[in-house]
């Protein structure tokens, strides 16, 4: 008789495969051959090497869904995917469960809590210095952003929870380079969040001083109009690929334009008429914010004659 072939067991293939990775500096590759054998055997063994290899790289996000979906209830799980949900910033969670555990010992809660209290500061100081950087960036006048650094600063700017981020909204504004759509967005913002009574805002080209009081939200304004509403008024009249740009360049134009949109339109009819006759729509969405204003000036001059 030949030699009979002996065919690793399930849970040495896996750890083989994990084991080659490993070698080859693929600790990615590794956990998921691990996580990939835990999930079809359910071997102890498995799940303890995916942990320490889960533990070592600490991957957060993988510790936590690893516990949540296979519901590891043991101490030594629980208290790595405790200081896991503080990495994560989901604090709510970690102080619910102090709260309603009788197992913790209280060792282990003050331990947490010092983490998590250490890990708010560490944010909190990172999101100071994020504020800090943009507005140093802002204060360069003759800087030009790109649109990747707009949308970033817009973005962090809306997500802060920070007093001091009034004042970098107020650099954004000032600054001669910086677009007219996102001014508006952060002038909302400044709306919702600020406690400034008035702030001053570059528009075209003109200092202008906006009064908290007499400023609307870009929603309240009377020429809004959600998208539903507004592509039924159009599509009475125009196809659908033609109603579809209108309605994109209604809604730019109108944002475009906060807080002066109606000293520009008066109606969506009488805008409708004018510029449902024009080429070029969605050329006009990418204008530059001169262009784009004059293209407004044409549309008063025109409707006024």
């Amino acid at each position: 008789m030949g030699n009979t072939i002996e065919f690793p067991n399930q849970e040495e293939f896996y750890i083989q495969k994990a084991t080659q990775c490993q070698k080859e500096d693929d600790l990615i590759s590794a956990i998921d051959w691990l996580e990939k054998g835990y999930i079809k055997t359910r071997s102890d063994q498995l799940l303890d090497k995916l942990w320490s290899l889960l533990c070592c790289s600490q991957d957060w996000n993988e510790i936590i869904w690893l516990v949540e979906e296979f519901e590891l209830k043991e101490e030594m799980y629980l208290c790595v995917y405790l200081e896991a949900l503080i990495h994560m910033n989901r604090f709510e969670e970690v102080e619910d469960y102090l709260k309603n555990s009788s197992h913790t010992e209280y060792p282990e809660i003050s331990n947490l809590q010092l983490k998590m209290m250490n890990h708010k500061l560490k944010n909190e100081q990172e999101k100071v210095q994020q504020l800090q950087e943009i507005g140093e960036a802002l204060q360069n006048k003759d800087k030009i952003f790109s649109i990747e650094e707009i949308q970033y600063i817009t973005q962090v700017l809306i997500d802060s929870t920070l007093l001091q981020k009034e004042f970098v909204i107020q650099l954004f504004l000032l600054h001669p380079q910086t677009p007219m759509f996102d001014k508006a967005i952060l002038l909302d913002e400044w709306l919702d969040s600020g406690l400034l009574g008035t702030i001053q805002l570059l528009w075209n080209g003109d200092l202008k001083s906006v009064n908290r009081n007499k400023l609307f939200s870009i929603t309240k304004s009377r020429l809004y109009k959600e998208e539903s509403e507004l592509l039924n008024e159009l599509m009475g009249s125009f196809s659908m690929e033609e109603a579809m740009v209108l309605a994109q360049k209604w809604k730019q134009d109108i944002i475009r334009l906060h807080p002066f949109q109606e000293e520009y339109i008066s109606s969506f009819e009488e805008w409708m008429n004018y510029f449902s006759g024009k080429e070029n729509l969605m050329e006009s969405l990418l204008y530059e914010d001169s262009v784009f204003v004059k293209q407004y000036e044409d549309f008063q001059t025109n409707i006024s004659k």
